[in-house]
């Protein structure tokens, strides 16, 4: 949808001021970072994703002139929701809005006030796709558990929109009571005795250090030898590392140090020496962290340095008195991280259709269907070419 069309769009969506939802363009959306970080600091889902920080600059990377917000206040003028956004066709069949994502944002869920979730989320719905205008509303990579879940639910119901879950897997987190002791006691006897004898080994090479740092300027050197240790690795020889493209590059600079300046960065080394061997990039976002970003020194890989950092790195978070969760931000059935964090976070795709549904509606959800299954099948494909 072109930014001329989104301004259209706005404009209908302020003619329905009861329902107190307008939608800001991209190239608007400077004036409203004050209010939105406000609301991001208060939000229920912890999305870090859907900060100002972070999402702005992906809006500017990746979707600039196609993506809106729709933001929602209260009678009082208050920010109470927000949500970047895009039209689209389901199963590029009928037409859609999709909230933004992309690989480098692994949650969706919209920033709606803890203080009034169903209502706000209720005005997202009807603002973003309302009653009479036959649009689909697509929700990706939605918790599928929790207050914000449960609202989308009731709203279908309430509603009669048809919700249907695509894509629906589990992945990789930890939860403050089950990381309150160390993990690698809740490993397997043998594999902890080798991971044991792995990190003695590596210390017959140089000093070993787990270092953390906070501080923007460490921040920043840190997150360079992030993207030099992952362009050297297998992302870079596949083209996928962060520093594969200059636009990438940009992105994830700009959003780590207005994260780090924010104090919503922590950055995680095992080192050797002064050599890092494993990094992981962390974002915090009140009680939820995300180690973002992993990668390692393969020339170190018989001392299994990534699986040694991320057994240490929940510490390190937790040490943050705020922070209850921290997602992996993994696949779903991760080989690595599945085997050493127990717990799981429900995420799916929602699809909620028009009030009452329909056959066009229904026929473009098998596609939408066939579509992440081709998908599915041709990653599968390029692993086991790559392998």
């Amino acid at each position: 949808m072109a930014a001329t069309d989104l301004a259209g769009a706005g404009a209908a969506a302020r003619r329905r001021s009861d329902i107190g939802v307008n939608v800001v363009v991209a190239d608007d959306l400077g004036p409203l970072t004050a209010s939105w970080a406000l609301l991001a600091a208060r939000s229920a889902s912890g999305n870090l994703f859907f900060h100002p920080e972070f999402a702005i600059p992906a809006i500017r990377r990746f979707c600039r002139g196609t993506v809106a917000a729709a933001a929602v206040r209260s009678p009082s003028g208050t920010l109470t929701g927000l949500a970047p956004f895009t039209r689209t066709r389901l199963g590029r069949i009928v037409p859609a809005v999709r909230l933004c994502s992309h690989k480098y944002a692994p949650l969706g869920d919209p920033l709606v006030d803890a203080g009034d979730i169903e209502g706000t989320v209720a005005q997202l719905v009807e603002g973003l796709a309302p009653e009479g205008s036959g649009l689909s509303l697509v929700l990706p990579d939605m918790t599928t558990e929790g207050p914000l879940a449960e609202a989308v639910r009731a709203i279908a119901f309430d509603s009669g929109r048809p919700l249907v879950l695509l894509d629906e897997h589990r992945r990789a987190m930890l939860t403050r009571d089950t990381a309150a002791g160390d993990l690698r006691a809740g490993l397997p006897s043998g594999k902890r005795k080798e991971l044991g004898r792995q990190l003695r080994r590596l210390g017959e090479i140089g000093p070993v250090a787990f270092t953390s740092d906070v501080e923007p300027d460490c921040v920043r050197a840190r997150f360079e030898e992030f993207l030099a240790l992952e362009q050297a690795g297998w992302k870079g020889r596949r083209g996928t590392a962060l520093a594969s493209s200059a636009k990438t590059a940009a992105f994830a600079r700009e959003a780590l140090f207005g994260l780090a300046e924010a104090g919503k960065a922590r950055i995680d080394s095992l080192r050797v020496g002064a050599h890092p061997v494993a990094i992981v990039v962390s974002l915090i976002a009140g009680f939820a962290a995300f180690t973002w970003k992993t990668a390692y020194d393969e020339a170190y890989a018989r001392y299994s340095p990534g699986v040694q950092l991320m057994l240490e790195a929940p510490a390190h978070l937790f040490s943050d008195g705020q922070v209850r969760l921290i997602d992996s931000c993994a696949a779903a059935d991760h080989p690595m991280i599945d085997r050493l964090w127990p717990e799981r976070r429900g995420i799916a795709t929602f699809v909620l259709g028009p009030p009452g549904g329909g056959p066009l509606h229904a026929i473009a959800l098998a596609a939408a269907r066939m579509e992440l299954a081709a998908r599915a099948n041709a990653r599968q494909l390029r692993d086991r070419l790559q392998s």
